[in-house]
């Protein structure tokens, strides 16, 4: 390997410490969101992030925060003594050192590594990624709360409301569960994503094999593709769905499939602290497709009206509301 391509896969590591750091510091906003999104799409860049995860997830071993603390000293003073080496002598130290710095000073160690229970949100427009103790990640969607709780049996996630994407490091020794309500996931080694609208639980399966007991129904096991609609007022539903469209927001992405504008405005709106509301009943079940970054409501309601007679006014909190576009009449004639 030649010298410049060392310098720029460390390169690539530092800005993947770097990246780290700043997601595991809450309140990630959209902007910074999109910028990670975009920088993550290189398969060099993902494979990098993935690597300092993995780093991330075994620095528990390390004991306590002094240890951590000093380990980090003693990566500081080789790197003072050594300047131009540091990076090219142990990568992967270099990059834990780095994100144990950016974090200390925020106490994001405490809440990472401690092995009680944990409990981790975001506010409306932001998107978290959360490295766990034995490897695993949750990435948790827009206004999404969860509670971590380990232990010597067992591992266990409550996702109190919002969604979130489960990529679950395999240990068949403790199983890994979520819990929804009263709806629990249970699997071993999987990617999986549950969302909880109130007492709406749905379950989408990317990977892998999960088994969901909802209430005193008989567990379903899910295959890949496949995605289980629990609502209180009728009865499960397993149905096949693109596991890549129903996770796009892990992306950045909202797609819209031939979804009626009522539901679309639905998933906007989530993402959005003024939502864009509709002023013209009759259009609620009109069809939409399209692709749209989460937050871009700008970029959504010209499509909207692009598509449907409708234009848009500013109510007085600020919201757009869609409402139907003048008639053009024909002028008299002369």
């Amino acid at each position: 390997m030649t010298g410049t391509d060392q310098h720029g896969e460390d390169a690539v590591e530092a800005q993947a410490a770097q990246w780290f750091a700043r997601l595991k510091s809450l309140p990630v906003s959209h902007e910074t969101l999109q910028q990670f999104f975009a920088w993550q799409r290189d398969e060099t860049h993902a494979a990098a992030f993935d690597a300092v995860e993995r780093l991330w997830s075994r620095a528990g071993d390390l004991g306590d925060r002094p240890a951590i603390e000093a380990a980090t000293q003693d990566a500081l003073s080789r790197k003072a003594k050594r300047r131009s080496s540091f990076w090219s002598l142990r990568p992967a130290l270099a990059a834990l050192a780095a994100i144990v710095l950016l974090l200390l000073g925020g106490g994001a160690t405490y809440w990472v590594l401690r092995p009680s229970a944990n409990a981790y949100a975001t506010g409306i427009g932001q998107q978290s990624v959360v490295a766990l103790e034995d490897g695993s990640k949750v990435t948790l969607d827009t206004d999404t709360r969860i509670v971590v709780r380990f232990d010597g049996d067992g591992r266990s996630v409550i996702l109190k409301q919002g969604q979130a994407y489960f990529t679950v490091a395999h240990d068949t020794a403790r199983p890994f569960r979520v819990e929804a309500g009263d709806t629990g996931v249970l699997a071993t080694g999987t990617q999986f994503a549950v969302r909880r609208d109130g007492a709406a639980i749905d379950v989408t399966l990317v990977e892998g094999s999960v088994r969901v007991a909802a209430g005193g129904a008989p567990p379903a096991t899910l295959r890949t593709g496949q995605q289980l609609v629990l609502r209180p007022d009728r009865a499960a539903v397993v149905r096949v769905v693109d596991a890549g469209t129903a996770t796009a927001w892990t992306q950045g992405r909202i797609v819209l499939d031939g979804w009626t504008l009522a539901r679309a405005l639905v998933e906007v709106n989530r993402y959005t602290p003024r939502p864009v509301r509709l002023g013209a009943a009759r259009y609620g079940d009109a069809r939409l497709s399209g692709t749209f970054d989460v937050g871009d409501i700008d970029s959504f309601v010209a499509a909207a009206t692009a598509l449907l007679p409708l234009t848009t006014q500013r109510d007085a909190d600020g919201a757009i509301r869609l409402i139907e576009r003048p008639s053009q009449k024909s002028p008299s004639p002369g």
